[in-house]
């Protein structure tokens, strides 16, 4: 068996493996091949350093990368994530990628020369039991759970109260500097964030689903105090029946907070969501967001509907 890091050449296979799994652990998702490309060349993705594949002859039939971006002086995280095809289950393919994404993630880490907390870590569908079980095995803990929430939006536009002195728009390019910073001020007091730099930024508002045209700030004067990034997947239509708009990062500056303008944001993007045929709204959340998050979105009808799990390692000096 062959193995060796990724090339952008091998996108069509890493797709089809990665199809191949989600079928078999029923993901509600279905990930399109230009979404592989452009994980494979994002700005901080080394392919080199931070993917495996095993091929059996011109399949490739195991993947593991390690996710890396500079922490900004907050903290340093890796994340890990492996496919094995299910058709090779249960052959050691699984431990020994697994092994090394753990070997490599801890030099990265170790390899960073700031004095701040470094973590190994891993998200995975709350039901793929087995690699929990992997995860376990290499000393990685559960430290937190995600849940994905639904929202069957209305037949009518929903009305959007007026706050005093914020004006909620349509996104504007011309603004990203400043919208980043206000996301990175709204992300600051939450769980296992860091810094964003401009450079991922702007490749994450090029990238795939993302919809600015369906996305909204907040505005005090020319000053960013809120944002909204919205996105549309359609290739899990099918899978699912709907038409999800996806509330990707909602974020409120934290001196103001407490004033409607989270819920703004969103009604507002209701309302864009049903203008652009879209029949339900969708949004991650930390459920021990410490802003009272869940709270909100059951207040506007969303409910539940999967969870994952994130585990993690301190990596030590």
């Amino acid at each position: 068996m062959d193995i060796r890091p990724v090339t952008l050449e091998d996108a069509p296979g890493l797709h089809a493996l990665t199809r191949r799994w989600e079928v078999f652990w029923d993901a509600p998702l279905v990930t399109p091949l230009h979404e592989i490309e452009e994980e494979l060349t994002a700005p901080f993705m080394d392919l080199d350093r931070h993917t495996r594949a095993y091929f059996e002859g011109d399949r490739m039939v195991a993947y593991g990368r390690i996710w890396y971006r500079p922490g900004g002086g907050i903290q340093e995280r890796a994340y890990i994530q492996g496919f094995v095809d299910p058709e090779y289950r249960g052959r050691g393919i699984g431990r020994e990628l697994m092994a090394w994404q753990v070997d490599r993630g801890t030099e990265i880490l170790r390899s960073v020369e700031a004095d701040v907390p470094r973590f190994l870590r891993a998200d995975e569908w709350e039901w793929v039991e087995e690699n929990h079980r992997m995860y376990r095995r290499f000393g990685l803990e559960v430290v937190r759970y995600f849940t994905e929430m639904v929202k069957k939006l209305d037949d009518e536009m929903v009305s959007v109260d007026p706050i005093q002195g914020v004006d909620i728009v349509p996104y504007d390019r011309s603004m990203d500097r400043s919208v980043l910073d206000a996301l990175n001020s709204s992300f600051a007091d939450h769980w296992g964030s860091t810094p964003t730099d401009m450079e991922a930024f702007q490749h994450r508002l090029d990238g795939a689903g993302t919809r600015l045209d369906l996305s909204f700030l907040a505005l005090h004067g020319e000053e960013v105090v809120g944002v909204c990034l919205n996105a549309h997947f359609p290739e899990d239509e099918e899978l699912l029946g709907r038409r999800d708009g996806w509330v990707e990062s909602l974020g409120v500056v934290q001196q103001w907070r407490g004033r409607g303008i989270a819920k703004a944001l969103l009604n507002t993007s209701f309302n864009a969501f049903r203008g652009a045929g879209l029949t339900h709204s969708m949004l991650g959340v930390d459920t021990e967001n410490p802003n009272k998050a869940l709270d909100l979105y059951r207040g506007l009808g969303y409910e539940p509907t999967h969870r994952s799990i994130t585990s993690q390692i301190e990596v030590l000096r």
